[in-house]
């Protein structure tokens, strides 16, 4: 008759040696899918702490800057882009509606004044190209209250040159929220390049009755 066998604990310690590796590969895989699928991180951070309405990133994960409600509500559709959102629309869908608006003002921007460099360096042309849009912001904020009405926008410039932290430094003639939303069409257009890592500038958009 065989004797029995005693208990092999040296091999179920060997088998068990590798299962903390394993898990490792396990989580390593499954996060490598959840990088892979946008669908699968929306779900597991279904609410964004820092941006409410959303926000607008590099691509690496960094915040460029949170988008306001109007903003969303535009890329839901239900509101139209050409209200004077900016960095929500697709490229290609940054022009209003044809209603009239840039022949309903003369719109005047620029020049752009920098807090210190040389002037020389800095360009309005492209703050410049959205007239139209400007003029529908006042249309659809309260219109003009006197003419001339102007709105003095204030933003940073680093190397890259583009309008950032835009705010409205001040306003007469037209509304707090028309002057909001010529900052926001400002915001992330290309200005020139500064004189130093960060400057500080200005630029005015004025708004006259057009001539009839």
């Amino acid at each position: 008759m065989p004797l029995p066998q005693p208990p092999r604990i040296g091999s179920r310690r060997r088998l068990r040696a590798p299962l903390p590796a394993a898990f490792l590969l396990l989580a390593a895989s499954a996060a490598a899918q959840t990088a892979d699928d946008p669908e699968a991180l929306i779900r597991r951070y279904p609410y964004d702490p820092a941006c409410p309405w959303g926000r607008i990133s590099n691509g690496k994960g960094m915040i460029v800057r949170c988008i306001s409600e109007r903003e969303a509500r535009s890329l839901a559709g239900d509101a139209p882009l050409e209200s004077g959102v900016t960095g929500a629309a697709p490229a290609g869908s940054r022009e209003p509606r044809n209603d009239g608006a840039a022949e309903r003002f003369e719109v005047t921007v620029g020049p752009v004044v920098p807090d210190e460099g040389a002037p020389g360096n800095f360009s309005n042309e492209r703050l410049a190209q959205p007239k139209a849009r400007y003029a529908q912001c006042v249309i659809d904020h309260g219109g003009l209250q006197r003419s001339p009405a102007e709105v003095e926008v204030r933003f940073l410039v680093r190397p890259k040159g583009v309008a950032e932290g835009v705010s409205v430094n001040k306003r007469t003639g037209i509304s707090q929220e028309a002057a909001q939303c010529v900052a926001e069409i400002i915001d992330r257009r290309r200005v020139g390049l500064p004189d130093a890592p960060l400057v500080g500038a200005t630029v005015v958009v004025r708004f006259d009755k057009a001539a009839k």
